[in-house]
């Protein structure tokens, strides 16, 4: 039975904060953009309305309704509470329990200006990596995979860190995917624990550590995928390592009539498709632009904009190899999974298994970038 009970509270014996004063601290957005939800916890906790210092008591066990009311408050057990509101683990250990996952860290819910609730996460971040790893990587895996992932993950979160927003990171694959508490193990804690303050700079700045599933054989510039200015360690090295990947190769194949809607929803006049081909590719084979044959002018289209219509799935990359017509439509073959900058999963796994270290496998997805303390200490 659902036990809903908010006690108001004089002081809050027990609660302590995630992390000390000295520790770095990562904000994880684990709800965006929900006008309500239920909160479980599974040990005593405590609630504090951080603009007023009022403070309640939520009991273990027990399952709360949280919603939105107003741009400055929110209710929590039918009690209105003003927004942000900070939920204190009792005695420690994973006292809330949202969409199945667990958290230990302290949780800050909030309204936002989009007339919805906001869920973010405050938490060292080497608790945080506990919750990355095997969500981005199996637990399974050569454990100096596991610490390759461990420096590029925990790098990547620092330098997104940024104080003037609300959060640093959200839980899924627009930044790095975070299971929360859930998950963790004992080789997961050793490869989070033995690169502890591990991370990877450039020229004294810490380096936009972009990694991906499968790179195809040739792991991509930032500039090709996105834009983003290009440093050395991003520039895109060739790998032989990840062709034995089960994801080194795909096909999809897609009907000339979603083809032909796809190039009208972008402002081609055609009513016919006469052929289609890679148009320009850049310095590492990926498609940077295909063009459409057909009845009309020529139609050109950036890859990343078909992949992203046809769904990052079916075409797992802009390393585009063939396009060739069939009945009723077009096959697309290429090779590789994912955007394919910075570190490639499986070809990390693949040399881990053939006795790389954690920092040979950093040093050849991150050409020029070095291993250091967050002090600034190379190592």
């Amino acid at each position: 039975m659902t036990r809903l009970l908010l006690t108001l509270l004089l002081s809050i014996p027990n609660a302590r904060s995630a992390a000390g004063a000295d520790e770095q601290v990562i904000r994880v957005a684990i709800a965006r953009n929900v006008k309500q939800f239920r909160l479980n916890t599974s040990a005593d906790a405590f609630l504090v309305e951080t603009k007023t210092g009022q403070r309640y008591q939520l009991l273990a066990r027990s399952v709360y309704e949280v919603k939105y009311i107003s741009p400055s408050s929110l209710a929590v057990a039918g009690q209105t509470l003003e927004s942000p509101v900070r939920i204190l683990a009792g005695n420690g250990g994973d006292a809330i329990r949202m969409n199945g996952r667990h958290y230990k860290g302290d949780i800050y819910l909030r309204t936002n200006g989009a007339e919805k609730l906001e869920v973010v996460e405050h938490l060292p971040v080497e608790d945080y990596l506990c919750g990355v790893l095997p969500a981005e990587m199996s637990p399974d895996w050569p454990l100096e995979a596991l610490k390759a992932q461990a420096v590029a993950s925990r790098t990547y979160a620092l330098k997104k860190s940024d104080p003037k927003k609300d959060y640093d990171m959200t839980d899924g694959v627009d930044t790095q995917v975070y299971s929360g508490a859930s998950g963790t193990n004992e080789r997961i804690r050793k490869a989070v624990e033995s690169t502890r303050g591990e991370v990877l700079v450039y020229r004294g700045r810490l380096v936009t550590a972009f990694f991906h599933a499968c790179c195809g054989g040739h792991t991509a510039a930032a500039s090709s995928a996105w834009g983003e200015e290009v440093v050395k360690p991003l520039f895109g090295v060739r790998d032989p390592y990840c062709a034995v990947s089960n994801h080194y190769r795909w096909d999809f194949y897609a009907t000339t009539r979603d083809l032909l809607s796809f190039i009208q929803s972008r402002g081609s006049s055609a009513m016919k498709i006469k052929r289609i081909r890679v148009h320009k590719r850049d310095r590492t084979g990926r498609a940077s632009a295909l063009k459409f044959a057909t009845d009309a002018a020529p139609f050109i289209v950036s890859a990343v904009e078909l992949r992203k219509a046809f769904g990052t799935y079916d075409i797992r990359s802009t390393l585009i190899t063939r396009v060739d017509p069939v009945k009723g439509g077009y096959e697309f073959s290429g090779r590789g999974w994912g955007h394919g900058v910075g570190m490639c999963q499986d070809g990390a796994k693949a040399m881990a298994y053939k006795g790389a270290s954690y920092r040979r496998i950093l040093k050849h997805y991150y050409p020029g970038a070095r291993i250091s303390g967050l002090s600034g200490e190379a190592r």
